[in-house]
């Protein structure tokens, strides 16, 4: 499958940058650039026939909800994530009636967006398959719950309990303590793939809240603390 055409439209420098880095990252998609404004996002739109849009509600020019709109009544089906501060009800509603994708409020979560794109994919690699869609597979596809009330997204593929257990206790016996996924694998005797998979699940989900470490060079490392929520 050819990678999803993704276009950032981002005013802000540091959140641009990470969007494009999480992009970059993720298997399966291709950045094609990132549009400071709506002037901007729309001559890129125009080249490059992107496939996923990731847009901020506040730009310089205008409102990326209004721009979002504009471009459906002129006939764009791309994709679109919002990734806003945005958190009132009003405004999620208006933006799920544009037929967006995915929703996320800032700020940002790593491991959030990466599961955003990860469903983005998976949505596109069964809309390219030649066979129907029977009711159960939309449903899945959709996010529906199943009958009985069981949600389509549980814990993450990969997430073991009792593991996951391990490394909340390390948080809770150190409640002051920031650890990073190097010192978690250590501690735990555990790769350090995996310790940074159970940080970011826990990140995601709230229990973790992370803060940036800058060394005398390189990359800052990521350092995560306990929040209050247990």
């Amino acid at each position: 499958m050819d990678p999803i055409v993704t276009l950032i439209v981002e005013d802000d420098p540091r959140v641009g940058r990470i969007l494009q880095e999480v992009v970059g990252a993720t298997p399966g998609f291709r950045v094609l650039g990132r549009a400071d404004t709506l002037a901007e996002a729309r001559l890129m739109l125009t080249a490059g026939s992107p496939e996923l849009l990731l847009v901020d509600l506040s730009l310089p020019d205008g409102s990326g909800l209004d721009w979002i709109e504009e471009q459906r009544r002129a006939g764009l089906d791309a994709g679109i994530i919002m990734i806003t501060a945005a958190d009132d009800v009003a405004t999620v509603q208006r933006a799920l009636n544009t037929g967006v994708f995915d929703y996320i409020i800032k700020p940002l979560r790593l491991a959030r967006i990466q599961q955003s794109l990860a469903d983005l994919r998976a949505f596109h690699a069964r809309l390219r398959q030649p066979a129907s869609l029977d009711q159960g597979t939309l449903d899945q596809m959709l996010g529906r719950s199943r009958p009985g009330g069981e949600a389509q997204r549980n814990t993450p593929k990969g997430i073991d309990a009792l593991t996951l257990r391990q490394v909340l206790q390390l948080f809770e016996q150190a409640p002051e303590q920031g650890f990073s996924a190097d010192a978690v694998a250590q501690r735990l005797a555990m790769s350090r793939t995996t310790a940074r998979r159970y940080l970011e699940y826990l990140e995601s989900e709230e229990r973790l809240q992370i803060s940036l470490h800058y060394g005398s060079r390189g990359r800052p490392e990521r350092i995560y603390h306990k929040t209050g929520q247990g």
